[in-house]
C-alpha cells in the first residue's frame, strides 16, 4: 500500500539531486574532484585545499552562492561545468525514481522539478540522463534568486505555479529545505533515506522518509 493517498494530492514537488538523481555524482564533483582539479590549478597543498574548500562552502551553505556554478568556477580557477562532463558516467536515477517519474505521468499527476541547483547544471545532467523527458516543468531557485532554504522562494513559486499548499507533496533529502516548505505551510512533506548509493541509510531523521520513490504508487 502507498504512504501516500493520491486523492489529496493535487500537486507533486520533486527535488532532483538526492531525489530523483544519485547524490553520488554531486558529493564526488564537490568533495573529490573540484579539490583536486583546484590543487593542478594553483599547485597548493592537498590537505589545506580541501579542508579550505569545505570550509568556504560551509561558510556559504544555504544561500544562494552555494548553488552557483558561477560563482564557484569564479572562486576557484576550475571550470565547473567541464567537471559535470568529466564524471558524465556517475550520472544516474536513483532506484526506482524514472519508473516512479513515468507512473506520475500515466496517470496524469501535475507535477514540478523544484531545484537548488543552476541551470548549467541542469542542463549537463539532462544531456546524459533526459530527465526533461520524464517532466516538462523545472524551476531552479536562480529563477528567483532565493534558494529553496528561504520563504522568499515558496512565495515566488506559488505565484508562478499557483498551487493549493494543502493538497501539495514536497519530496527532499535536504531537510533545511523542507523544515522551509514546511514553515510556509506545504501540508505534505517527505524525504529520502539513501540520497547517495555510496553511502549507508540515514537514520533519525525529522521528516517521514522512504527507500524508493516507487513506495508511493499503490499496489
Amino acid at each position: 500500500m502507498s504512504i501516500v493517498n493520491w486523492q489529496e494530492i493535487d500537486t507533486l514537488l520533486l527535488d532532483i539531486d538526492g531525489t530523483l538523481l544519485d547524490r553520488n555524482f554531486d558529493d564526488v564533483l564537490w568533495e573529490q574532484l573540484l579539490p583536486i582539479r583546484y590543487i593542478e590549478e594553483h599547485g597548493c597543498d592537498a590537505g589545506k585545499t580541501q579542508a579550505s574548500l569545505l570550509r568556504h562552502m560551509q561558510d556559504v551553505a544555504s544561500t544562494l552562492d552555494y548553488y552557483r556554478v558561477d560563482y564557484w568556477t569564479e572562486y576557484t580557477g576550475v571550470d565547473l561545468i567541464a567537471l559535470h562532463h568529466e564524471i558524465a558516467h556517475l550520472i544516474e536515477f536513483l532506484p526506482g525514481a524514472r519508473a516512479f517519474l513515468r507512473w506520475i505521468r500515466r496517470n496524469g499527476i501535475r507535477s514540478m522539478l523544484v531545484t537548488n541547483s543552476h541551470r548549467d547544471c541542469l542542463a549537463a545532467k539532462d544531456a546524459y540522463c533526459d530527465l526533461s523527458e520524464e517532466i516538462a516543468v523545472a524551476v531552479s531557485c536562480h529563477d528567483y534568486g532565493y534558494p529553496k532554504e528561504t520563504r522568499e522562494f515558496w512565495v515566488k513559486l506559488n505565484e508562478d505555479h499557483p498551487f493549493d499548499k494543502a493538497r501539495t507533496l514536497f519530496v527532499d533529502d535536504n531537510e533545511t529545505v523542507l523544515e522551509s516548505a514546511k514553515r510556509y505551510g506545504i501540508k505534505y512533506l517527505l524525504t529520502i533515506r539513501q540520497p547517495d548509493s555510496k553511502q549507508p541509510p540515514r537514520h533519525g531523521l525529522r521528516f517521514p522518509s522512504i527507500d524508493n520513490l516507487m513506495e508511493l504508487v499503490p499496489e
